[in-house]
């Protein structure tokens, strides 16, 4: 898993890769935890472009990082998810509470966009 900080946004962008699974998903939480303290970032954007399964701990994994980044004032985006991993993110209810989208200037656009309204 790689990650980056976009600090104009204060956004970190992860990109993940093969299954999120209950062998993977502490793994992506411990890091994101560690980034956001340590960069002091709100948002979260996630790559799906390599993501080739999903269950419900990669779920809990984002739900998670939603009760975080919303205590903040942030938010997260979830890009370049396939289309199987979109009717699973849209059957879980996390299109309710993360921007999915595909690609991440896309996602920062319609967070700049939402934060012009506050």
């Amino acid at each position: 898993m790689e990650t980056m900080l976009i600090s104009k946004q204060r956004m970190i962008v992860m990109r993940l890769k093969g299954e999120i699974d209950h062998h993977t998903a502490g793994g992506v939480r411990k890091q994101l935890e560690s980034e956001i303290k340590k960069s002091g970032a709100v948002n979260i954007a996630l790559d799906f472009k390599e993501v080739t399964f999903m269950d419900s701990s990669g779920i809990g994994v984002i739900i998670g990082r939603y009760k975080t980044v919303t205590a903040l004032g942030g938010s997260i985006v979830i890009y370049n998810a396939s289309e199987q991993i979109k009717r699973l993110l849209e059957m879980s209810g996390i299109r309710k509470i993360a921007i999915i989208c595909s690609t991440l200037q896309e996602g920062i656009n319609i967070i700049n966009s939402s934060q012009a309204i506050k």
